[in-house]
């Protein structure tokens, strides 16, 4: 059952006296207790897309049309007071540097009661007791004297568990991963991305989670969704897409990773393209080794082939 649909969702920013399209026609779905991973190359359309679930988009942007349905309910039709409802509660959101997610001037205890109190309802012992209980659930040792520290006593990866013990404190169906593990080192992703493979068991929470790391994404998501310049180029099982890719940019994607049998990477040719770049056609087209002339002059529609939904002309 899908917890969460996005459809047909376009988005713009207002600037200069213009509007600049940054998503073109979004469709995604989220399965409850799923994990839903976006991939694509920086200024895609990733993290523009997780914020419109949660509403938190810069004033200048404008939400052309389409809908996000959380369990059948239209959010974008729901007034600021109804969305604080739904913020934090329903959808939690792990930012990619949790340090500017951390207030300094307060103890990491005061930080999470403050989320229990506001959302639980609970106060006093009850709420400390709970702060204790998700912080030994992210595996933080001495939890109740940890409560007393700032977040600049904790590493990296620690303040990282404390924005996740955030997020499960409210018991969220949803938890949005942006870019959760680029700042911490190899052995701490590990770690973070099993504890998040955790939570999603116990809890059955569902995941959106996005990376430019093919690999973590073939390791711990259910399906994937690739994005290029605010469009979904191809959308399947997240094995499928690492093992069968069939769009040119997911291949490509797929072919940069590094390989420990070659030295040599293999870069995607060309830059990626600016929001103030139009195209008639498939805006991936200048950077193809598939083009075609239909490429050039015409956006493909999606094409369904071997389970994957691709939006390329070669399955026309």
């Amino acid at each position: 059952m899908n917890i969460l649909k996005i459809k047909n969702l376009s988005l713009a920013f207002h600037t200069g006296g213009k509007d600049y399209i940054a998503l073109h026609s979004v469709n995604l779905s989220l399965e409850e207790g799923k994990m839903l991973a976006i991939v694509g190359e920086s200024g895609c359309g990733k993290t523009v897309t997780s914020m419109s679930v949660l509403r938190l988009l810069a004033p200048n942007a404008k939400i052309l049309s389409g809908e996000i349905l959380y369990k059948g309910q239209d959010l974008l039709k729901l007034n600021e007071k109804e969305m604080q409802k739904i913020r934090g509660k329903e959808i939690a959101l792990i930012p990619q540097d949790p340090m500017t997610s951390l207030n300094p001037l307060y103890t990491i205890g005061s930080q999470i009661l403050e989320v229990i109190e506001i959302h639980q309802g609970l106060k006093g012992k009850e709420a400390e007791n709970r702060a204790i209980e998700v912080l030994e659930q992210v595996k933080i040792p001495n939890a109740k004297e940890r409560l007393k520290s700032y977040p600049h006593e904790f590493s990296g990866g620690m303040r990282q568990r404390v924005i996740i013990a955030m997020a499960i404190a409210c018991k969220s169906k949803i938890i949005i991963c942006d870019e959760p593990t680029t700042a911490l080192d190899v052995t701490v992703q590990a770690q973070i991305m099993e504890l998040l493979k955790d939570i999603q068991k116990e809890y059955n929470t569902s995941f959106i989670f996005i990376s430019h790391d093919f690999g973590l994404v073939y390791e711990t998501a259910d399906t994937a969704a690739v994005m290029y310049n605010g469009h979904v180029v191809e959308n399947a099982n997240a094995e499928d897409i690492f093992k069968n890719p069939k769009h040119p940019y997911t291949r490509a994607l797929i072919k940069a990773l590094p390989d420990f049998n070659t030295e040599k990477l293999e870069a995607i040719e060309g830059q990626p393209p600016s929001i103030k770049d139009y195209f008639k056609g498939c805006s991936f087209e200048p950077r193809c080794s598939n083009r075609m002339d239909i490429c050039r002059n015409e956006f493909p529609p999606d094409y369904i082939t071997d389970n994957s939904k691709c939006a390329c002309w070669l399955y026309k």
